[in-house]
């Protein structure tokens, strides 16, 4: 029993620790770490109960569904990604079109290809040591990141499902580009997701909020993007005086930080906002949100589940463009650790002195 106690108290702690972070900044990967460590934490307690009872078949059976999971996973978890992969990727071809933004979940399936085929040959065949350590530094590095794109995923999903109170003032509705001078069905799941909350809201409280429509004209757009938003919530039969338009944004940062000074201007005396966008961009899109000075959270629009593992990855990416000093350090750092610990700076020192 004290086994248990402890492990209760350890899965406690995470969990306060990750409601802190969670409630202080959900754009955090240290939010999704932190409730990664408590799940885990919470499979482990469960584990140690089930080891001091285990003729109990409520706590048994559910322990064997997941040492069966935890068994297929290793096992057949890379050919079953590998799968899904290629089949996601074709049926964006078919539904999107082929370019290179969508053909993100087809590169990443020959990339683990490609990984398994060049380890496997590591493996099996004799080779230079300053081959296998560096071999080894690259494989730590997407060790390292998949953990990464494992966090970032949690992540994601906490900010998606975040359920702001019902007390807004504005609503920054993120644009997403419009075809041939038509909201597209993108955007339009963001502005509906925006009128939706603000309907609620209304119904709960009686106050409307204001939705600032955020975005600008494109070198191929008739018009700003804000305008046709506008436009199409003012369609949807929302009311004219509470929708407003920042036209001259071209990219998420510039959106966050031009609606911030329209709604200064407007609301001096302070405001309470949340943005809507789509449920893949509501983390990218906080971070942007704090860096603009707006403590405020996203709500996110559904999302085509066929087109979703396509813009995960490119969020992932552009993630990494933000970031890229410290994902450029950690690289660095696993490599030279991990091809050190093989001794290539030996080897290396060899090869140079054996040409000179």
């Amino acid at each position: 029993m004290e086994v248990i106690a402890a492990s209760c108290i350890v899965t406690a702690v995470l969990f306060g620790v990750f409601f802190l972070i969670y409630r202080t900044n959900k754009t955090s990967l240290m939010s999704g770490f932190t409730f990664g460590m408590f799940l885990f934490a919470l499979v482990a307690t469960y584990t140690i109960a089930v080891g001091q009872h285990p003729a109990n078949p409520f706590l048994l059976y559910p322990l064997i569904a997941l040492a069966g999971i935890a068994l297929i996973v290793p096992l057949f978890g890379i050919y079953i990604l590998v799968g899904y992969l290629l089949h996601n990727a074709r049926v964006v071809f078919r539904k999107e079109g082929r370019s290179l933004s969508n053909s993100l979940t087809l590169i990443a399936a020959i990339g683990i290809i490609a990984l398994v085929i060049v380890s496997w040959f590591v493996a099996s065949e004799s080779i230079p040591i300053w081959l296998q350590a560096i071999w080894a530094g690259i494989t730590s590095i997407v060790a390292i990141y998949t953990f990464v794109v494992f966090v970032f995923l949690v992540t994601t999903a906490l900010c998606s499902i975040a359920r702001p109170k019902r007390d807004k003032d504005y609503i920054v509705v993120l644009g997403s580009g419009l075809i041939e001078g038509r909201v597209t069905p993108l955007l339009a799941g963001r502005i509906r997701r925006a009128i939706q909350f603000a309907r609620k809201q209304r119904d709960k409280t009686e106050k409307l909020p204001v939705l600032v429509m955020s975005g600008g004209q494109g070198p191929d757009e008739p018009l700003a993007e804000a305008r046709a938003m506008a436009q199409f919530a003012i369609d949807a039969g929302y009311d004219p005086a509470h929708v407003l338009v920042e036209d001259k944004s071209t990219n998420t940062a510039e959106n966050m930080a031009f609606s911030k000074s329209l709604m200064d201007a407007r609301s001096p005396g302070g405001y309470k906002a949340i943005f809507s966008t789509s449920s893949y961009h509501v983390m990218r899109a906080g971070i942007y949100a704090r860096k603009a000075g707006l403590r405020i959270d996203g709500i996110g629009a559904p999302t085509a589940l066929y087109y979703l593992p396509n813009a995960l990855l490119r969020e992932f990416i552009a993630l990494v463009v933000m970031r890229k000093k410290r994902f450029i350090i950690v690289v660095v750092i696993v490599f030279l650790l991990t091809a050190t610990s093989y001794g290539l700076p030996y080897y290396l020192a060899q090869m140079i002195s054996s040409t000179l």
